[in-house]
């Protein structure tokens, strides 16, 4: 038997919550739960993981990832509660009250900040330099590691919503409920179906969606490169998963950064820098299990 230390993880997205319960997110039982209404898919969740403990025992922390914004320090009334957000039923959850019934160590991050920092551990493995993890996928959002540890400020980033110029060829008004054309406003997945009637890997590689969505995400590349300077962009969720979509961001990028940066002098020098997911499809529920293992680090100290 394992003495290693059972966890309860989740990745919160928009469109699907994976709860896993093990030692690790590589052999431990797992589920998949759509994003419905609240009361479903959150009361899903406990009921798998109350489950779960009576199949596999007690469990010794929780760590959650989720779509947000959502409330990240502890100290605040708002910890682990969903902010505004464009969800229907989602904005005022309060996930922090509703797993605390568990009675064990909790942390709540933002779902791109805990796949951020699963792949930081795996790229930047001696937790030195920078690493930015960017979702493209129901929504946009960014999530930063600096060292090792989740870079936030008086709240986690929400890069999704920033403001970028219109390709030449795209008069969309966007599809962001509260901004319109930011970047997930334009980029985002509902926002290629809405304009063009089929996703992305859907869409032929001729189609001119390809280059329109290369650029905005090209753009958001080459503002992080010159704002944050990290070591490695990495460009994960569904709709970065289109083939060969990678290989036009990393040229857009080149191409808007206009060789100012002079460790760039060619676009092959972004194929080390801006990358698919080193940990696949993983990302999200391994930073998930970070966080659980962060909390129980925090509760014994």
């Amino acid at each position: 038997m394992s003495n290693n230390p059972i966890y309860a993880a989740i990745e919160a997205g928009g469109t699907k919550w994976l709860v896993s319960v093990g030692t690790s997110p590589e052999t431990a039982v797992q589920t998949r739960i759509p994003t419905e209404h609240p009361e479903v898919t959150v009361g899903a969740a406990v009921d798998f993981i109350a489950e779960q403990i009576k199949q596999q025992g007690a469990i010794q922390a929780i760590g959650i990832g989720s779509f947000g914004p959502i409330g990240i320090n502890p100290d605040d009334t708002d910890y682990g509660v969903i902010g505004k957000t464009p969800k229907p039923h989602w904005t005022g959850v309060d996930l922090f009250s509703t797993f605390s019934q568990f009675n064990v160590p909790l942390k709540i991050e933002s779902d791109v900040n805990a796949a951020a920092l699963a792949e930081a551990k795996s790229l930047l493995p001696n937790d030195e330099g920078r690493l930015i993890y960017i979702t493209v996928g129901t929504g946009i959002g960014a999530g930063v590691v600096d060292n090792g540890r989740v870079s936030n400020g008086v709240h986690h980033p929400e890069m999704g919503h920033i403001r970028l110029p219109h390709h030449p060829d795209d008069n969309y008004a966007g599809h962001c409920p509260i901004h319109g054309a930011c970047l997930e406003g334009l980029a985002c997945g509902p926002a290629i179906i809405d304009r063009w009637g089929k996703d992305l890997s859907t869409l032929g590689s001729s189609h001119e969606s390809h280059d329109i969505i290369a650029y905005y995400l090209g753009g958001f590349a080459a503002n992080l490169l010159l704002t944050y300077a990290p070591n490695y962009i990495v460009l994960g969720g569904g709709v970065s998963l289109t083939e060969g979509l990678l290989s036009r961001v990393r040229q857009q990028a080149f191409k808007q950064l206009g060789g100012y940066l002079a460790r760039f002098n060619q676009a092959d020098g972004l194929g080390a820098v801006i990358q698919a997911p080193s940990l696949d499809t993983l990302s999200g529920i391994s930073g998930a299990y970070l966080l659980a293992a962060q909390a129980l680090q925090a509760h014994c100290a």
